[in-house]
This record gives structure tokens, sequence and C-alpha cells, in this order.
């Protein structure tokens, strides 16, 4: 099985790099391409939408991949879940997109699917291989949005239009939509980095790296289980 692993910034990507042995095959811009072997990709998309949505067109277009995972640092929207946790989505959503004068749904771009659910054979996959490794996950919606959740205003308005929203991040839903169109699936697999509000900027900063490593433990047992026969 083909992989490429994406994260959105170089220290989210880093344990993947202190792990792997790994060379730059592109670059340009924010978007760093790295092949680890020819089943393997590690990728730096550049933080937001526009930057995930232009890498993962380049990856899915070149590398001829059979799954794309997304991961990194995420916002939870769920108080309860410890820092560090690893969250996992079963679809993914856009939280800042308004078409609804149109009678689309809210997060729903127009002319595009509503949301973008992940399968069922690679959710029970993903519950298995990190029972199995011992990894405690959480499963529920991610939604992606251009803006870190910081602004009280803004997660209330989120919190109402998907109630049941797990976590936050900039890039996924861009990633899965451009993977769409080339019928590649897409998981995102992240560890939590803050909880959304006033204060998540601070704890972001001082909890990056620690979310990153635990992503990338979670990550790589998917890795391993995917390309067992290569190890």
């Amino acid at each position: 099985m083909r992989i490429a692993v994406v994260a959105a910034m170089e220290e989210e990507l880093a344990p993947f790099r202190n792990f792997y042995a790994s060379t730059v095959i592109w670059q340009k811009g924010k978007t760093i391409i790295e092949k680890v072997h020819e089943d393997l990709y590690l990728v730096v998309s550049g933080i937001g939408k526009a930057n995930a949505a232009a890498t993962a067109a380049w990856v899915c277009q070149q590398l001829s991949l059979d799954l794309l995972i997304n991961t990194g640092s995420i916002g939870s929207f769920r108080k309860e879940l410890p820092l560090g946790s690893i969250v996992f989505t079963d679809r993914f959503v856009y939280s800042d997109v308004d078409a609804t004068g149109f009678d689309y749904a809210y997060g729903q771009v127009p002319q595009m699917p509503a949301d973008y659910p992940v399968s069922e054979t690679l959710l029970a996959i993903i519950k298995q291989v990190l029972t199995q490794n011992q990894i405690s996950a959480f499963q529920g919606t991610i939604g992606t949005a251009d803006s870190f959740m910081s602004d009280e205003l803004a997660v209330s308005a989120i919190k109402k239009a998907f109630p049941l929203l797990t976590a936050s991040d900039m890039e996924s839903c861009a990633l899965a939509q451009i993977a769409s169109f080339y019928e590649i699936p897409v998981i995102n697999v992240r560890g939590i980095s803050d909880h959304v509000g006033e204060h998540a900027p601070a704890t972001f900063d001082d909890n990056l790296e620690f979310a990153a490593n635990q992503a990338f433990h979670a990550v790589r047992s998917l890795i391993d289980f995917w390309q067992q026969d290569l190890s």
C-alpha cells in the first residue's frame, strides 16, 4: 500500500523524520515532499486549506497513492479529552463555510458534498490497530476552518452549527475534498495540543511537540499494519 503522511507544519512531521530516513524529492513554497521508499512519503503541506489543497493535488496526481494520512496537532472541542489524546475522524467537514442562503447545508461548499465520510472498513482498522498497540484514541467528527479556534464567539457559532464536533484543524477537509477527485481515501489521526477557546494559543505552543509525538506513535502503528510485508 502506497501511503503519504501529511502534516501542516515541520514540527508536526519532525517525529517521522527522526524515525524514517527520507530524501526530499520536491519542494515549492511551504510544501515539501520526502520519499522514505516507494510506498511511503512524508509531506509538509503548509498551514491552512489552500496549502493543503495544493499539496493534495500534487501528491494525488504524482504519487499514485492508496491512502493519505493527515496528522499532527489538533484543538479539541471536548474539554474532557486530555492533552495528548489521539483523535481520529469519522467524516471530514468544513466548519466555516456558509452557503445556506442557496439551500446548501451549513459547511457545504456549493456543488460539493456536505461532508466526506471515512469508510467503515478504515475506521474498523484504525480502532483495531490502535487497540492492539495499547494506544487510547477517540473517534469523532473533525471540522476544518481557516481560523485557529481561539475566538470565543467563533467557537460558540461552530458549536451551534456542529454540536457534536470533537475537534478542529485547518487542513483535513481540504485534503479530503481534493483526494475525493482521485478516489483516494483519507484518514485523519492527530494529537490534541489544546482545547478551543481564548487560552488555546498558549496551550498549543506548550504542547505542540507532545501532541505531535503522540500522533506519530499512533500513525506509525497504522503504517506498520498496512506495510508489514515491507518491514
